[in-house]
């Protein structure tokens, strides 16, 4: 963004245009220099520097930080704007190099003063700055109302008054309970260097009162960016001073001077033009800080090889809080709001909504992630405004579905698994088998003996399962070769351990384990199979088991 004055104008007529390409001005002997070209001669230096500043920086982006701070301890003095019945002139006390002390006459309370607020037609003149010494009691630490005060320095309204001799008078309340040492806010921000309409701008040292007495304000604050033209008419220093002196018969060239002052704004106000913002603060908390450098073409760059290389992340992970936003009572129970308030109070909420008792405050932290390779920052809370659950809808009938793992496939089916809690069942959930062999007639289990005595036409049981949920897939329901699906969960396939003599010592649920092979299980179930030999079926084996170990 180039600069906003015109100087296409009388008595400059600078009618460079990057568009005609011109990158030299060529003066010629015997020919005369005019002043446009001279001045031609810095817009084209000036607009290559321009070119390469914006490729390196966003405008408005700090080059040579100038450390902001905010200050909610920023002491105020409000004072008397006569004295004596003079009018008190305050530009006088008012000194950065080196601070003027302020001793109260009767408290004895000392204060240096940092900056000076004039008065308007509602509020009384203030000086602010920091209380350095106590009262002559060793206690007080604030001036008194009304009494005078006296400055190091010798001052000036009509009269004369030398140093320790009393110039101001602190101001009267009408309430004797408020006094004229008020806890204000400010903010700060020491020399540095800004990207600023093609330029690189240097920002004197300032602070900003955001409130004399308030340290719960809520404002954005940034430069403001102001043009002047400087003439010799004004500023004498742009005579000719070749003599040693200004000479005022050689006036000389014009200046164009850009300055940044800091400036405050309402959060809610439209952000101006020549608004560069640097701080935001809301209710007394910095909710967002201008700290580095905003990097133009280059940051996008790296930001695209962030984002390849490792996609969206945070660094420091957010969470949210879901809370009422007034207080609310249910049940003679008081939920506390985020904005603590009864209803009726008519507080605006952080984005700018009426606090209600039908809307909901999301909370969300301070935390620092990298979007699309961009550093994304929060570095205090944020409130969302979320509207409460009161509108609802009748479904009757209505299907839902939802994912509950695993399935098996299968057919012959005769009635269903138990899904839930059976009367008389202790257990939800019944076990189920699972055999080597189909059945050869549904619902029919009862032919021949299988190694676990139970008779079956099932083959050998090889595992056990439970099923949480049963339903209809494909087919016609009924036929033998209809298709449902069986959620299985629970599953534990049997390991069947021979022993060589039959054995009633051990029981089911106990854990064996092999001497030789550190193998593991549980017993599931014995049977003592004949002739000394006993077999155990055992589930959530570990390791192998070895031939003759005990």
């Amino acid at each position: 963004m180039a600069q906003t004055t015109n100087l296409n104008i009388a008595p400059y007529f600078d009618d460079y245009d990057p568009r005609t390409d011109m990158h030299k001005v060529l003066f010629r002997p015997g020919f005369a220099i005019q002043a446009r070209e001279l001045t031609t001669l810095q817009s084209i230096l000036q607009n290559q520097i321009e070119r390469l500043g914006s490729h390196l920086f966003k405008e408005g982006a700090v080059v040579i930080p100038g450390q902001v701070s905010y200050s909610d301890s920023y002491y105020s003095l409000r004072i008397s704007p006569t004295f004596a019945g003079e009018q008190v002139r305050l530009d006088q006390y008012l000194n950065f190099t080196t601070p003027i002390v302020l001793t109260g006459e009767t408290s004895g309370v000392q204060g240096k003063i940092y900056g000076r607020q004039a008065a308007t037609a509602y509020t009384e003149p203030y000086l602010f700055g920091d209380i350095v010494k106590a009262g002559t009691d060793g206690e007080s630490v604030v001036f008194i109302n009304g009494e005078n005060i006296s400055a190091n320095i010798e001052t000036q309204h009509t009269s004369n008054y030398g140093s320790g001799v009393a110039s101001l008078q602190a101001a009267i309340n009408a309430n004797a309970n408020e006094s004229c040492v008020q806890i204000g806010s400010a903010v700060s921000i020491e020399s540095g260097v800004y990207f600023v309409r093609g330029q690189f701008v240097r920002c004197a040292k300032q602070t900003l009162v955001l409130s004399p007495n308030s340290n719960k304000f809520s404002a954005r604050v940034g430069f403001v960016v102001l043009e002047k033209l400087e003439t010799p008419e004004e500023d004498i220093s742009l005579t000719d001073n070749s003599t040693g002196s200004p000479n005022y018969a050689a006036k000389g060239a014009h200046r164009l001077r850009l300055r940044l002052r800091l400036k405050k704004i309402p959060l809610n106000a439209q952000i101006p033009n020549n608004f560069i913002e640097l701080i935001q603060i809301r209710n007394g908390t910095v909710v967002k800080m201008a700290i580095n450098s905003e990097y133009s073409v280059i940051g996008n760059e790296l930001a695209r090889r962030t984002y390849d290389q490792a996609g969206d992340f945070t660094t420091k992970p957010f969470t949210f809080k879901i809370q009422e936003q007034i207080d609310n009572d249910y049940k003679n129970i008081t939920f506390k709001g985020a904005y603590g308030v009864a209803a009726g109070s008519n507080v605006i909420t952080d984005d700018n909504v009426l606090a209600s008792e039908n809307l909901l405050n999301l909370q969300v932290s301070t935390g620092k992630a990298y979007i699309k390779g961009y550093e994304v920052e929060k570095i205090a809370p944020t409130n969302i405004t979320l509207p409460k659950a009161r509108a609802f809808a009748t479904v009757n009938g209505g299907v839902s579905t939802f994912n509950i793992g695993n399935f098996a496939n299968i057919t012959n089916v005769y009635n269903q698994p138990d899904i839930g809690n059976i009367t008389g069942e202790t257990t939800p959930y019944k076990e189920i088998g699972i055999f080597t062999d189909f059945t050869t007639t549904r619902g029919d289990a009862t032919s021949s003996i299988g190694v676990d005595g139970v008779a079956t036409t099932r083959g050998y049981r090889i595992g056990v399962c439970r099923a949480r949920a049963f339903e209809f897939s494909s087919g016609t329901q009924g036929n033998t070769d209809a298709i449902y699906k069986s959620f299985l969960f629970d599953v534990r396939m049997l390991t069947f351990l021979q022993l060589s003599a039959a054995s009633d010592a051990v029981n089911v649920g106990a854990q064996v384990t092999g001497a030789t092979s550190g193998a593991t299980g549980f017993v599931y179930l014995r049977h003592n199979v004949g002739a000394g030999i006993s077999t155990l079926q055992l589930t959530n084996v570990i390791g192998t088991f070895s031939i003759g170990e005990k």
